[in-house]
């Protein structure tokens, strides 16, 4: 056939098409990649929030959902439950530390167990200081003798009461 008429094929009209699907590939393999990582960053996110720790917040304890770690700046943990009613300044110092440092509990029902632990060790030491503080008042506000009378003692004032576990408690408290 001569050139330039009809139905004449060129070896470059035959040769197979290279580099027409070849964005299409790495589409799906970039897209695959993408969702496997979004994937994996998804599941160690969902596993963070089934963990649980005991940490300090504005000198309370609190429970946490979460672990006691920032990834860029996501924060993996929430605060579950604050306890202002546990003071850390009632705490044994090496409680006290503990808690700042974070005690990491696998469920939720060993976090509340140390929660509690924590407010029982609190409220005897708190307890305590405060007797030993009516004890001290008490003693500074008995009359000194003058001459001719007889010392007076101050009315002893009623500190609050421990219960059983609570003395126990009591001598882990140390220093206030």
């Amino acid at each position: 056939m001569p050139d330039g008429s009809y139905d004449s094929y060129t070896d470059d009209d035959l040769a197979k098409p290279r580099g027409g699907r070849k964005w299409l590939k790495r589409s799906v393999f970039t897209v695959l990649a993408l969702a496997v990582i979004g994937g994996g960053l998804y599941g160690g996110y969902r596993w963070t929030q089934t963990q649980f720790y005991v940490g300090a917040q504005n000198e309370n304890v609190a429970l946490f959902r979460g672990i006691s770690q920032d990834l860029a700046w996501i924060s993996l943990s929430e605060v579950e439950k604050n306890h202002p009613e546990i003071e850390l300044k009632y705490l044994p110092p090496y409680q006290r530390k503990q808690v700042e440092a974070t005690i990491a509990e696998g469920s939720i029902t060993d976090a509340r167990k140390k929660v509690d632990e924590l407010a029982a060790q609190a409220s005897a030491c708190k307890k305590d200081a405060q007797r030993r503080a009516a004890e001290t008042e008490a003693e500074t506000s008995a009359t000194p003798p003058t001459a001719g009378t007889k010392p007076t003692k101050a009315t002893p004032t009623p500190g609050p009461s421990l219960s059983e576990e609570e003395k126990k408690l009591v001598p882990q408290c140390g220093k206030q």
